[in-house]
């Protein structure tokens, strides 16, 4: 069975966006390994917005991106795919969950 292409480039982002806001997380611890105390009390803002806003962000560039690339490549519009958006969006929870420290 064959979806739209905006179906198909939107839940195959929504079923990553864990795993998108996993690496923003991962991408920040690493460049800042341990955040200034006095900073994180009196920020303007805060982290953990700044952080969603960023994965949302992203999550929405990546299903412009898979909804443009579902129009050329049929093959992505097949139940195989969207099964394995769900594997990588299951991936990207877990590893949301593990404390990385």
């Amino acid at each position: 069975m064959s979806a739209p292409p905006w179906a198909v480039g939107l839940s195959l982002a929504l079923a990553a966006s864990p795993l998108t806001r996993t690496l923003v997380a991962l991408v920040e611890r690493a460049t800042h390994p341990e955040p200034d105390p006095a900073m994180v009390v009196w920020a303007e803002r805060s982290p953990f917005l700044q952080r969603a806003l960023i994965a949302a962000y992203l999550t929405l560039a990546l299903a412009v991106a898979l909804t443009a690339l579902a129009r050329r490549w049929r093959r992505l519009r097949d139940d195989r795919s969207l099964r394995a958006a769900l594997a990588v969006g299951a991936l990207g929870a877990v590893a949301g969950l593990w404390p990385w420290r």
